[in-house]
């Protein structure tokens, strides 16, 4: 009979304390911190960028062979992972013309604040709108607090034509670089190496929409290497600096010995 009278106490102590956590959980009032979204910084081949493709604020980023770029958006999470409590995140995006989405909730990740829209599920034309992103944390009581937004105006990427993806030239070899005009914009072509790091670029006269190696190369003191492979693309822009733009897919090159 001791035995059983010991073990309803027992329970009588634990339950109080089990529902006091609950309860002190769902009086939660204080909201996430406020987050800052990352504007678009520069682009590679700006001159003195210091930013990457990965970490330059929102801005467009290869799609493959669609007509159109997906849009990187980026945040500065640290308030969040000083709060403690986050439980997921509402991405949102709005135009000039309106057409505010909820795009997709994720979970909160900590040092992930990147995420790429894709524009899935929206049908009318992309390009030559100017798209705002802002996002909402929400913490496990339900709290939630709206960050500030960011702006990107999305272009027509040029379609590469020349050369085709993945082809193998001497280092000593003409190659011809051509690609569709997107509306005479000023392009730039861009070589990286295998792990994404920029090791040349230029500018082209506005609405050029072709380049050759070795003429590019002139003047600077970049030259492929022979049994090496880079990356290339080609990005347009309206005005260069500005938060505004549109990048081509991306393709394989091959250097060889002669």
């Amino acid at each position: 009979m001791k035995s059983v009278y010991l073990l309803l106490v027992s329970i009588f102590l634990i339950i109080p304390f089990g529902c006091s956590y609950d309860k002190a959980e769902n009086q939660d009032i204080i909201p996430p911190s406020k987050v800052t979204m990352t504007p678009h910084k520069c682009d590679p081949g700006d001159p003195n960028c210091t930013y990457t493709d990965k970490n330059n604020g929102i801005d467009a980023f290869p799609a493959g062979n669609l007509d159109y770029n997906w849009m990187k958006i980026q945040w500065d999470d640290t308030p969040l992972q000083k709060d403690g409590d986050i439980h997921h995140i509402e991405i949102w995006r709005f135009n000039e013309f309106g057409d505010t989405t909820f795009i997709e909730q994720i979970p909160f990740i900590p040092d992930s604040s990147t995420y790429y829209d894709k524009f899935i599920g929206y049908e009318e034309p992309v390009i030559q709108k100017t798209w705002s992103y802002f996002i909402i944390p929400f913490d496990e009581a339900g709290n939630f607090t709206k960050s500030d937004t960011v702006s990107y105006r999305l272009i027509a990427p040029a379609g590469l034509q020349a050369p085709a993806n993945n082809s193998t030239y001497s280092v000593n070899d003409s190659v011809h670089f051509s690609w569709t005009d997107a509306g005479g914009y000023t392009y730039r072509i861009l070589f990286y190496d295998m792990g994404h790091t920029l090791q040349f670029s230029k500018d082209l006269i506005p609405g050029e929409t072709e380049c050759d190696i070795p003429d590019i190369f002139e003047g600077s003191s970049f030259s492929p290497i022979p049994g090496q492979s880079y990356i290339w693309r080609i990005d347009a822009f309206t005005v260069i600096g500005e938060a505004t733009g549109s990048e081509s897919e991306e393709r394989t090159i091959n250097f060889t010995f002669k």
